[in-house]
């Protein structure tokens, strides 16, 4: 199961480098970071010469893939009894990692993504934002406005030195303050070799 995350994930990404030299309708994008969405309708690019490729984001920072899959590891260990997915971000919120146990919904995924996205866009734990939501009518209004965002607990920020290297968003336990206890657990896990 880990092998085929790993491998969704490069194929992503691969997808993404080979989007990149075809233009891209913003209206055509998942809403996504940095997302280049659906190049040519989805259909094979054409033959022949190609318009210049999308701005590339240069490379960001984030934990390394073993780490990454070691927090992963770890916030399933903490949550056990709970089906629970978890999704890592890079610092520029990229997909460093989904981790989908077996028996989990996939979606958890891509609430976890949402979750980890809004954690790395406030620099804060989710369940600060959410509570931010309940007193800051601005803080409110860009939650609702952008789909990306999700103020659930199990949501947080991670820093290594002090640097913002990315987040971790972890779903599916119920309530979603297990979800952060689970998340925790994965950071305390690898904070020392950040």
């Amino acid at each position: 199961m880990v092998r085929s995350a790993i491998v969704a994930i490069a194929v992503f990404a691969g997808g993404l480098a080979a989007a990149g030299h075809a233009q891209t309708d913003p209206r055509r994008t998942s809403g996504f970071p940095l997302d280049f969405g659906r190049p040519n309708d989805g259909l094979p690019l054409p033959d022949g010469p190609r318009g210049p490729p999308p701005q590339r984001a240069p490379y960001a920072h984030g934990p390394s893939m073993a780490l990454a899959l070691i927090a992963a590891k770890a916030a399933v260990a903490a949550c056990r009894g709970s089906k629970i997915a978890v999704s890592i971000v890079d610092s520029a919120g990229m997909p460093k990692l989904y981790y989908v146990p077996d028996g989990t919904t996939g979606y958890n995924a891509y609430t976890g993504f949402r979750k980890a996205w809004t954690a790395l866009t406030f620099r804060l734990p989710t369940s600060g934002v959410g509570a931010m939501t309940k007193t800051d009518p601005a803080v409110r209004a860009r939650i609702v406005g952008d789909s990306n965002f999700l103020s659930f607990a199990g949501g947080l920020p991670i820093f290594a030195k002090g640097e913002l290297i990315g987040a971790i968003g972890v779903s599916g336990a119920e309530p979603s303050a297990t979800d952060e206890r689970c998340a925790v657990a994965a950071l305390e896990k690898i904070q020392s070799r950040l």
